[in-house]
This record gives structure tokens, C-alpha cells and sequence, in this order.
């Protein structure tokens, strides 16, 4: 594929996403990847860009509070291979079913966005955390039992209704980025789609090669452009 067939199939992946397959070899797809990825990031900065210029977006930026938590080795490491690895599996492993990888997708997703929503809970009742633990472990105990108990029903389900799944996660994986903020306040509520927008769109480049190439190629995509923005953080004066 050339480039621009590569974005023609995205963009009709994403008016309509699909559980098709692609059977290119592991360097083409390795190729597509890093082509879809640099045109993702040109479209992002140019995008960014203008909509700075039209509206103040509120940035944060953990880079220098986690490196000093972890140190600047441990920070390379968990920015671009580990937590990419944890965020692929949380929110991209189960969109192609196969039970083993919905049970662990669902269970890191579960804890993900527990773990995500635990401040706000803290700060609305001293008993909130207990509350969503509880309400996090019923609802994910009620899914499992359904795979478990009716496989073939939920595989149906998830396959006719693939489009549904892959926009949730897609939209769950972007939102999940709020939550680099320490606090709340009005204006970063209102401006949240806009804030973490560029997450969207990657999310949905990482979404595609997961069910275009495999699992691995959406990882390496992610590896690729956290590893790129680190560099950028580490080389550039502060």
C-alpha cells in the first residue's frame, strides 16, 4: 500500500470499524505503522496549532514531577516500553475476541480506570473509594460470569457490535489523559474533548493496526511516538 492508500483504508476503517484482518508480512506492516504514525503526528501539531491560536488550552505536563519520583532511567523506561504495554493491553488487547485477551483486556481496563477515577471518589465522600471498588468489582464480576457462562453469545455480540467497542475504548483511552491533571477546575472540565484530543486521534491509529496487523504493531506505535515526545522533552532546554 502507499501511503495514501494506507489513509484511504483508515479513514473507511473508521467510518465503519471491522474485525478484518490484514495479511501484509510483519515489515510491511511494520512500515505502515511508522507511515500512519508521522502522518497522525503532522496532522496533530498542524491541528494543535491552529486550534492554540483560536483557543487557550490548558496543558500539564508530569514529565519533571515523575522523574524525580522515579529517576530518568526508570522514567525512559515506564514512559515508552512499559506503560505503553500496559495502556495496549488495558484498552486495545480485548478488541479482538478471543477469551483469554477479553478476561486480562477487561481486567487491566477495570483497574485502569478505577485507579483513574479513585481521587475524584476520595474527594466527594470518605467512603467513595469503598463504593467504586465495590461497584467496580460487581460490574466487572458480572461480565466475566457472562463470558464465561455464555462465550458464544458475548463473542457474537462483540463481533456484530465491534464498532461500539472500538469507540469506547477509543474514547476511554483519550479521556484517561484528564486525568494528568491534579485538579479540576471549571475550564479544564469544558475543554476536556479538546485537551486530550490528540490522544483520540492516536488512540484510533493504534485502534486500526491492532486490528489491521496485530497487537504488536499498535504497540509499537505507541513505543514509537512516546519514545519520540521523551526524546524531544530530554534534548530540548527546559
Amino acid at each position: 500500500m502507499s501511503t495514501r492508500e494506507l489513509l484511504i483504508d483508515f479513514l473507511s476503517f473508521l467510518r465503519r470499524p471491522n474485525t478484518e484482518k490484514s495479511t501484509e508480512t510483519p515489515k510491511q506492516g511494520l512500515g505502515y505503522t511508522f507511515r500512519l504514525w508521522l502522518c497522525l503526528f503532522v496532522f496533530i501539531i498542524f491541528g494543535g496549532a491552529l486550534l492554540d491560536s483560536l483557543i487557550d488550552i490548558p496543558m500539564h505536563d508530569r514529565f519533571e514531577e515523575v522523574m524525580e519520583q522515579i529517576g530518568i532511567f526508570g522514567f525512559i523506561g515506564f514512559a515508552v516500553l512499559f506503560g505503553p504495554l500496559l495502556e495496549e493491553v488495558a484498552f486495545r488487547l480485548a478488541m479482538r475476541f478471543r477469551l483469554r485477551n477479553v478476561i486480562i483486556g477487561v481486567l487491566a481496563f477495570t483497574a485502569y480506570m478505577t485507579q483513574a477515577a479513585f481521587p475524584i471518589a476520595e474527594n466527594i465522600s470518605p467512603q467513595g473509594p469503598m463504593y467504586l471498588y465495590i461497584f467496580s468489582g460487581l460490574l466487572l464480576a458480572l461480565f466475566l460470569f457472562s463470558c464465561l457462562k455464555y462465550q458464544t453469545r458475548v463473542a457474537h455480540w462483540w463481533t456484530a457490535r465491534f464498532p461500539v467497542v472500538f469507540y469506547i475504548a477509543s474514547v476511554a483511552f483519550a479521556a484517561i489523559h484528564i486525568f494528568n491533571f491534579e485538579e479540576f477546575p471549571l475550564r479544564v472540565i469544558l475543554l476536556a474533548p479538546l485537551i486530550t484530543l490528540p490522544q483520540f486521534v492516536l488512540g484510533l491509529g493504534m485502534g486500526y493496526l491492532r486490528m489491521r496487523f496485530g497487537f504488536w504493531y499498535g504497540y509499537f506505535f505507541h513505543v514509537l511516538n512516546n519514545g519520540f515526545a521523551v526524546g524531544v522533552y530530554l534534548l530540548l532546554p527546559q
